[in-house]
């Protein structure tokens, strides 16, 4: 009890200790790459950056442009490269394109204090992190049918400094037909990334030979999208092949799929102007999506070790009605080594997130994992609640809680703990 009122005590104390660094954010701008292009605020697309609302489903869908036509919310004027009349000459001329006119770069920097409870009196019980990611973003569209999407990331790790440079060009000739190449990232969950520090359980599952699921991999991908009946809902796939985290000591490809079906709510191309999400409630989207996954390849952990056959798949439902949103997520993975036994694993979670104020979003999160579901042990659960403040629609304070629910006695040290986390992006 003593050591649960001295947390106390410290929590409070870092919560007055943050109000300066808040106050200091208040002054920021969202001025986004395409916040400045459509001069619009980041809430236009984002729920809660970087999870997008349906409207940001929509632009994300139709290439990065505006649906219902991008010319007429486009608010700067293209660096033209090349004349209109080149198209009627093609091919002895090159078919004209143009460039942004704005600059096509945004910088996402994150801090946290993450504090780790139950630790010997030897150990550090706080650790304060300013920076712990930095990332610059170049993004946008060139011309009628390409866009790009790149950052260049660098994150503090326990072992030092990581460094990432993905990168994706798209061609956009039609909504229902795209093709990318670059980074491919294969994520089967619902929605868009975490809204939270702590990723969750599925994303983070890993192979024996330290394959990932949400891995960012160099590759090919097709993808396409249409809204259902009415304009309303809607279905979206996507399907590639990618280089492997194995490398280049990976033997061939690994290749995968998703597809995902919304019923009601808004398109997932949109359509009309009026789908903006201009008003206060641009959290809202009363509709239902389901989506499988699945993927298959082989992985080396070096060259010494025997190569690993891998598929993995997944189920979703992610339900928004008026303030709430409920997301399910199952998935397995099937690794076979030769000459070991097979491995099957199996992780889940359910994840519950309200609108309090269009600032203020509580979120719960129960995740449940089993690395090897013939290992005769009971799978490791864990509660994950948290707090989500948009100090400004570019300004996020993130306060989350992990507690381990099976095995507490022997995990608490390792893995109780608390995350106060400040993004800012411009």
């Amino acid at each position: 009890m003593d050591a649960w009122r001295k947390h106390h005590r410290l929590f409070i104390s870092l919560l007055v200790a943050a109000a300066p660094l808040i106050c200091l954010a208040n002054s920021a701008r969202a001025i986004p790459v395409f916040s400045r292009k459509y001069k619009t605020s980041c809430s236009t697309c984002h729920y809660a950056f970087p999870q997008l609302n349906a409207f940001g489903k929509a632009f994300r869908n139709n290439g990065y442009r505006y649906p219902g036509g991008d010319d007429n919310f486009r608010k700067d004027e293209p660096v033209s490269l090349g004349s209109e009349a080149y198209k009627q000459v093609f091919p002895h001329a090159i078919w004209p394109s143009d460039l942004p006119s704005t600059s096509p770069l945004a910088v996402h920097a994150m801090g946290q204090y993450q504090m780790k409870f139950h630790q010997p009196d030897s150990a550090a019980t706080g650790d304060f992190q300013f920076p712990s990611d930095v990332k610059v973003f170049y993004a946008g569209t060139l011309g009628e049918s390409f866009s790009f999407f790149g950052e260049v990331e660098v994150e503090q790790a326990e072992d030092g400094v990581e460094t990432g440079f993905p990168f994706r060009l798209e061609w956009n000739q039609r909504r229902a037909v795209n093709v990318a190449v670059g980074s491919i990232a294969l994520d089967p969950t619902p929605g868009d990334r975490n809204l939270i520090p702590s990723g969750n359980n599925i994303t983070g599952l890993t192979s024996r030979n330290g394959w990932v699921v949400e891995g960012e991999e160099p590759g090919l991908e097709l993808w396409g999208a249409g809204n259902g009946p009415g304009g309303k809902g809607g279905w979206k796939y996507l399907m590639g092949v990618v280089n492997g985290q194995g490398g280049l000591i990976g033997r061939g490809k690994d290749v995968f799929a998703r597809v995902t079906y919304k019923i009601s709510g808004l398109g997932e191309i949109g359509g009309t102007e009026g789908q903006a999400s201009q008003t206060s409630a641009f959290y809202r989207d009363n509709g239902v999506t389901i989506g499988g996954f699945v993927s298959s390849g082989r992985e080396g952990a070096d060259l010494f070790a025997d190569r690993e056959k891998l598929t993995t798949y997944a189920g979703t439902l992610d339900a928004w009605y008026r303030n709430a949103i409920l997301s399910v997520a199952v998935a397995g993975m099937n690794s076979r080594i030769t000459g070991t036994p097979n491995r099957k694993s199996l992780v889940w979670y359910t994840q519950g997130q309200y609108v309090v104020y269009p600032w203020l979003i509580g979120l719960a999160r129960f995740e449940s994992t089993h690395e090897d579901t013939e290992d005769g042990e009971d799978p490791q659960t864990m509660l994950i609640p948290a707090v989500v403040a948009m100090v400004r629609a570019n300004v996020k304070a993130t306060l989350e809680y992990r507690r381990p629910i099976s095995n507490y006695s022997t995990r608490k040290t390792d893995e109780e703990g608390m995350v106060a986390k400040l993004d800012f992006a411009l």
